[in-house]
């Protein structure tokens, strides 16, 4: 069957119940949060620098939810509750596996933008970012200390500057707190995994009458969720062409090229095509099922086949009675990864004048994370193309007399790893520490009525350091090629024929002969020989920096198994700022303004270790490295060494998602000072209770960008009777981080080489070449032109009632990007002179080898959509037995656009403009996945009487499309070979949660217990399958946006003593 949308009797209850819970906020229900503070006492709003009198108020958007309420949305931790907000699309949180070197972070990624476009805050200051990509991980900050948190949906770099160009996220701590409290919470889904637990305590206390100490702890750990059972969306859903390129959606479809046995990869009129092995390491005819118009197994040399059951010209299914692996029901597979968190957390103040009050705070996180990654140990093609030769020692005796008959010497063997052999330690993990110390004053130079009297000064300095440890596993291409290739010696054992040459024997000490045919056949020592490093060796070596080269640096170590690459960041911030009243203005009110300077750097130094490549050196050649992926021929011959492919990245030992991770180093520094000023223009007139311009500016000068301003300007008017507009206008920036000028990271990809074209090959012939993706030092600052527009209201005839609406529009120009490795190749071609500095040839035959793909100012991209917010509270006289109350708070956003231009090529110097808004599927052309949904919306309830509270809340996600790309989506008349959607829909969502809270006192202490349902309904994720060309399709659906775990209970209980 073909994936339809959701019917439409299940559309209209979704929107039906999505309209109901809209009418209940409006019709009975949040009051909106009021800031923190006592009535005479000055605030800050997140947004503006300057400190507001009471009822003054700025034209920023600005959402602000108790952190409370955060955790009623979603119990676990606070960066999910705030995924929950339609304002954030792809936040990272600990079900988000990780990649090498990333980690599963506490990320927030406001409109799409990116974590790196949005700057996180915890009480007014910046933190260090979780990896060199950018990005702060909120899990470190102290969960029971916050108190709410501020999100600012618009630019504002004129107040923070770099990274605010989406907005800004503050964490508001209640550094106040007095008291102990403890909490506790367990958790698990109703399939009986991803078991979770949560404990925290926190002491606050005063010191004589002037100083004030608090303490917290908090620990958090998860189990893994490593397998697709037991969860009915998945059915080996995937992606099938036919003959014109439509892509069709199938469930049961499985690889034809590949299996957990091994399959053999052979021409159509070859005698051995048609074959596979069994669990046992004997071979057979493959089983083609008895449905579908044509059953084949691709042969050698093209594309990836898939079989499917029915529906479209081709294939077979395993449903249908047919041979084959469903690799993505493997228990191998990672929903949801190992994850485990704590963090301490101890702040003091002390008044040491009645005008002047020191502080200081430490923040210490650590975590770690471990998951599978998808392929294990794989096999079907380059840089991993396996030969089997005739005089293999584990060939089945069919096979080889079919070979011997038929002078067949070898064949293509292609294959994925199991828990059996290969995948089983095809692992990443990493762990993370965090530490970050701030010192600093606030000081009130005068209150008594004089010129200076309400002024303040405040400054502080701020030290972080990071250290990310990662771990991963994998397929040593160094040694396969020695290992498979296994024959028997004169005494008739069974050893590598390289261990037969004297060289070979040399080359690869202790190779161990491994039988991949079969499932489990393969010898624990061989195991070992092919996946990760000797443990137990004692290495030192100089380190070669990617960005640098050799600098006389020398790390020592003793292997521990696994490649290792640990990044450590440093971060150092001096910030003073001052603020205070001007003048008293024109009669509207005072003329408020707030000023300041700061200095910031930043350093990075990253190393790998990697017994294979012991210098991290990517320029090695064959020549030169210590360890033989892919030698030179004449090193082959001499070694015994059969079957290895041409090309790839030499350097690289470990197969895992084929990525060399360099040593680097570098730093960058920022000198800044900003303005702003709040003038109120008009009051107390007709139509125009206030009317308020609110005008900054930042100048900052950053290592390598030189200097760049930011500056916003924005006004606010009350029109009275509870109505007030505001908009605003800013210019924003965002500079390169670590990541985008210092990263170099090899790899392999193919190309196609124009400098060899012809008539029968007009792009080139395809070659298969070492990729070096890197960082750019002198890359540009982004700009960003941000405009917002809205309106609030408060009506004095419906007290406790309000609602915001908001419309934004975010361009950005000069965005950091990469052109891609083909692009780099042919705009060299084309005469562009700079990129041919990125493209290297054998300098005899002009074959490409190298090509480098590093961070430019290339693009640009516009997001603009509108933001609605509606809360109410009243009291209630319903049930009685004690304080009834109901409120309901609704946030709503609808996203207009979300496009993006790509960079100009040779040729292509004008490219399209792709819009996104709407895609909330994988995308069939690329495998990336989109959570760009045209509207989002969360509302709630909570119901209180008493001691006694229910909340509940409902989140409903629009329909979409896999693929918004013009060019894929079905034209009339698709020709051979064109990847388009034949039903390009995404169905709608809606999920519901509950959350029921019972106080009360036990020994004189308050008590609240809780118990929390997430995904009550058990609502699965809509089907967005993805095909990659690897021989799997684990990738079922879109797990950034949609929910995959299915309903879970959290149950707890927090104390006050």
């Amino acid at each position: 069957m073909s994936l339809f949308v959701a019917s439409g009797a299940s559309l209209r209850r979704s929107i039906l119940a999505s309209a109901s819970l809209i009418g209940l906020v409006v019709a009975a229900p949040v009051m909106a949060q009021a800031p923190a503070g006592s009535e005479s006492e000055a605030i800050v709003i997140t947004g503006s620098r300057i400190q507001l009198s009471p009822g003054m108020s700025t034209p920023v958007p600005v959402t602000a939810v108790q952190a409370a309420e955060l955790k009623q949305m979603a119990p676990s931790t606070i960066v999910e509750g705030l995924s929950q907000l339609p304002q954030f699309y792809g936040n990272t949180t600990q079900t988000a596996n990780s990649f090498f070197g990333s980690g599963s972070t506490g990320g927030l990624n406001l409109r799409g933008l990116g974590v790196n476009r949005t700057l996180v805050l915890l009480n007014g200051r910046r933190m260090i970012s979780a990896t060199a990509f950018g990005g702060v991980d909120i899990s470190n900050f102290p969960e029971a200390l916050i108190s709410n948190v501020e999100t600012v949906t618009g630019g504002a770099s004129a107040a923070y500057g770099t990274d605010a160009v989406a907005g800004v996220t503050n964490f508001i701590l209640n550094t106040k707190f007095e008291g102990l409290k403890v909490a506790g919470q367990w958790g698990q889904t109703t399939r009986d995994d991803g078991a979770n637990y949560q404990v925290s305590a926190t002491w606050g206390f005063k010191i004589g009458d002037r100083g004030h100490i608090i303490l917290s702890a908090e620990k958090f750990e998860q189990q893994g969720i490593h397998s697709f059972a037991g969860r009915n969306w998945y059915q080996s859903w995937g992606t099938i062409a036919d003959p014109s390129g439509i892509l069709y959606i199938k469930p049961n479809v499985v690889s034809a090229n590949a299996s957990f046995d091994g399959i053999i990869s052979a021409p159509v009129n070859s005698p051995l095509y048609g074959y596979a092995f069994n669990k046992d390491g004997s071979a057979s005819k493959f089983t083609l099922a008895s449905q579908g118009n044509v059953s084949y197994i691709a042969p050698v040399g093209t594309a990836p086949s898939r079989i499917i059951g029915g529906g479209a010209t081709a294939r077979q299914s395993i449903a249908g009675g047919g041979s084959g692996d469903d690799v993505g029901a493997g228990d191998l597979n990672t929903l949801q990864p190992d994850f485990e968190r704590s963090s301490l957390f101890a702040y003091g103040d002390y008044e040491v004048a009645d005008n002047l009050k020191l502080f200081a705070q430490f923040i210490r996180g650590r975590k770690t994370t471990s998951s599978y990654n998808a392929p294990r140990g794989l096999m079907t093609g380059a840089p991993t193309t396996i030969t089997i030769f005739q005089d293999n020692a584990f060939l089945p005796d069919n096979i080889r007399q079919i070979m011997s008959s038929n002078n067949i010497a070898s064949f293509q063997f292609n294959r994925v790893g199991n828990v059996a052999d290969l995948g089983a330690d095809y692992k990443i993990w990493d762990k993370t520490i965090l530490n970050s110390a701030t010192a600093g004053f606030d000081w009130n130079i005068s209150n008594d009525g004089g010129m200076f009297d309400g002024w303040k000064i405040g400054g502080y300095y701020q030290y972080g350091f990071s250290k990310r440890t990662a771990y991963q596993n994998g397929l040593r291409v160094d040694r396969i090629y020695a290992a498979v290739d296994a024959v028997k010696n004169s005494n008739g054992q069974i050893v590598c024929r390289v261990s037969t040459v004297a060289a070979g024997a040399a080359a690869f000490p202790g190779c161990q002969p491994i039988n991949l045919f079969g499932r489990g056949n393969a010898s624990a020592g061989a195991l070992d020989y092919v996946i990760g490093y000797d443990i137990g060796q004692t290495i030192t070596t100089p380190l070669f920096f990617a960005n640098g080269g050799f600098t006389g640096e020398q790390d020592s170590y003793v292997t521990e198994g696994p490649k290792i690459n640990i990044m450590s960041m440093k971060q150092h911030i001096f910030e003073l700022s001052v603020n205070g009243e001007l003048f008293k203005g024109w009669g509207a009110g005072p003329v408020t303004v707030a000023f300041g300077g700061s200095y910031r750097k930043e350093t990075l130094h990253q190393i790998v270790r990697d017994p294979g490549n012991k210098t991290s050196d990517h320029t090695l050649t064959a020549a030169g490295r210590t360890a033989f992926p892919c030698p030179t021929p004449a090193q082959a011959t001499s070694y015994g060494l059969r079957g290895v492919p041409a090309g790839g990245d030499c350097a690289n030992t470990v197969f895992t998602q084929f990525s060399k991770v360099s040593n680097i180093a570098g730093s960058i520094s920022v000198k800044e000072a900003y303005g702003e000023m709040l003038i109120p223009l008009i009051a107390k007139t007709p139509l125009i209770e206030d009317l308020t311009l609110d005008v900054s500016a930042r100048w900052a000068e950053y290592t390598g960008s030189g200097a760049i301003w930011a500056y916003k300007g924005g006004i606010n008017w009350t029109v009275g009777a509870g109505l007030r507009l505001r908009g605003t206008y800013s210019r924003d920036v965002r500079a390169a981080n670590l990541s985008e000028r210092f990263d170099v990271t090899g790899g392999a990809a193919t190309v196609n080489d124009p400098m060899f074209k012809d008539a029968n090959n007009p792009n080139g012939p395809s070659v298969f070449i070492t990729r070096v993706s890197g960082g750019n030092p002198a890359v540009k600052p982004e700009l960003a032109d941000t405009f917002t527009a809205g309106a609030i209201y408060q009506p004095e005839f419906f007290k406790g009632f309000s609602v915001s609406l908001d419309w934004y529009r975010i361009k950005i120009k000069d965005a950091i990007g990469q052109v891609g490795t083909q692009n780099v190749v042919n705009n060299c071609d084309a005469g562009q002179t700079q990129y041919c500095a990125l493209v290297t040839r054998d300098p005899n035959t002009k074959a490409l080898t190298l090509v480098g793909d590093v961070y430019v100012n290339i693009n640009k991209s516009v997001v603009s959509g509108v933001d609605l917010e509606t809360s109410y509270r009243t009291s209630l006289k319903l049930f009685g037995g004690g304080q009834e109350s109901i409120s309901g708070r609704a946030f709503a956003s609808w996203l207009i656009e979300r496009s993006e231009t790509g960079a100009p090529t040779a040729a292509n110097p004008n490219p399209a403009t792709i819009d996104r808004a709407g895609q909330t599927g994988i995308e069939a052309s690329t495998g990336t996945a989109y959570p760009y949904a045209r509207f989002k919306l969360t509302s709630n309830l909570n119901y209180r009487n008493g001691p006694f509270s229910i909340f509940v809340q409902g989140r409903y996600i629009s329909p979409g499309t896999n693929e918004n790309n013009p060019a894929k989506t079905a034209p009339a008349a698709p020709t051979p070979g064109m990847s388009v959607i034949s039903h390009n829909r995404v169905p709608a969502v809606y999920y519901v949660d509950l959350n029921f809270a019972y106080n009360f006192e036990l020994g004189g202490k308050d008590l609240q217990v809780f118990l929390n349902v997430t995904n009550l309904l058990d609502k699965s994720p809509p089907v967005t399958p993805y095909w990659a060309t690897f021989g799997n399709n684990a990738v079922q659906t879109n797990g950034g946006l949609f929910d995959l775990i299915g309903r879970r209970l959290v149950m707890g209980a927090k104390v006050s003593l």
